[in-house]
């Protein structure tokens, strides 16, 4: 099972309207009733996908054969933990209402089957994470953790395969919904606030993905942080968003987006392996800037994320 796929955040939908000189000019205005189911897929996918796929890395962590399963008789046994409930209510009802909504949309199947296996998958997370803290293994020998496991990891592994397909058909429409966007926005109102909005967060996403893996492509790396860096250089030259007393938090962000993948591209160049120490540091990093080794995987995912969330905050 390979729970190591990408988790990257996405842009909630109508950003670039709000940003927008008028909020017709884009032609998909903040009221869109689509936009809104859009992003309540959204919601629900930005707020579970990191956390599951932590606690999965915790959960298998201390587990030598995670096929296998727990012994009964490991030293320290950890929980996969929970969700904060804010976060799960995001695929509850708010997710529910959405799908109900007119029109039907190519995302709803994938939305609906990803609803349910993580629905099904957190159910058993919950009663695994009480079983953990109270130390019910201390007193059952480990028959309780040896129970749990095998459906524990059988959900896993539905709710990854969910989040694969849903993964691919957000980023599809998003895609999709991008490049209609950055169209009419250049034709209504040139090179905008608007305009540059979008094109960060959609090369800052290609620019994450392009250092993806154990090898990535080098030669495409290193174009894509170059075009990434001239693009912002060009952003930043037109004095974009000045009068915006938030946009300077984006900006930032773009900048430690740089700083980052200029760390992997320079770390990968180099040849260095990472250390087991640093391996460990990057499973176990929070997500959060600067908690991740630099030039690691985690690291430039933690910043492109923090640039979406960043710029979220403008709608």
């Amino acid at each position: 099972m390979n729970s190591s796929a990408r988790v990257l955040s996405l842009l909630m939908l109508g950003a670039a309207a709000a940003l927008s000189g008028c909020n017709g000019s884009t032609g998909l205005p903040v009221a869109d009733p689509g936009l809104q189911k859009i992003n309540a897929y959204i919601e629900c996918y930005n707020g579970v996908e990191q956390p599951i796929h932590e606690g999965f890395q915790t959960y298998t962590g201390w587990i030598k054969d995670p096929e296998a399963g727990p012994t009964g008789k490991e030293a320290q046994p950890r929980s996969p933990g929970k969700v904060l409930s804010h976060r799960v209510e995001y695929c509850g009802q708010p997710l529910t209402d959405a799908l109900a909504r007119t029109p039907a949309t190519p995302l709803d199947e994938p939305v609906r089957q990803y609803q349910t296996a993580f629905q099904s998958l957190y159910a058993l997370i919950e009663r695994a994470d009480g079983y953990f803290t109270r130390e019910d293994y201390r007193r059952d020998n480990g028959e309780g953790m040896r129970a749990q496991h095998a459906p524990l990891m059988q959900a896993y592994a539905d709710f990854f395969k969910a989040s694969e397909a849903l993964d691919a058909a957000l980023e599809k429409n998003e895609e999709q919904r991008r490049a209609a966007q950055l169209k009419q926005i250049e034709a209504d109102e040139g090179r905008s606030l608007a305009y540059y909005h979008l094109r960060i967060i959609g090369d800052g996403k290609r620019l994450a993905l392009s250092l993806q893996g154990e090898a990535p492509d080098l030669q495409v790396a290193r174009t894509q942080l170059a075009d990434y860096q001239a693009l912002v250089k060009e952003m930043q030259d037109a004095g974009v968003g000045k009068d915006n007393p938030l946009w300077a938090h984006v900006q930032r962000s773009t900048d430690v987006l740089i700083r980052d993948a200029g760390r992997r591209v320079e770390r990968l160049a180099s040849g260095k392996a990472f250390t087991e120490r640093e391996r460990e540091e990057e499973r176990t990093s929070s997500g959060r800037v600067g908690s991740a080794p630099a030039g690691s995987e985690a690291a430039v995912m933690a910043a492109y994320n923090d640039l979406v969330t960043t710029s979220n905050r403008m709608n």
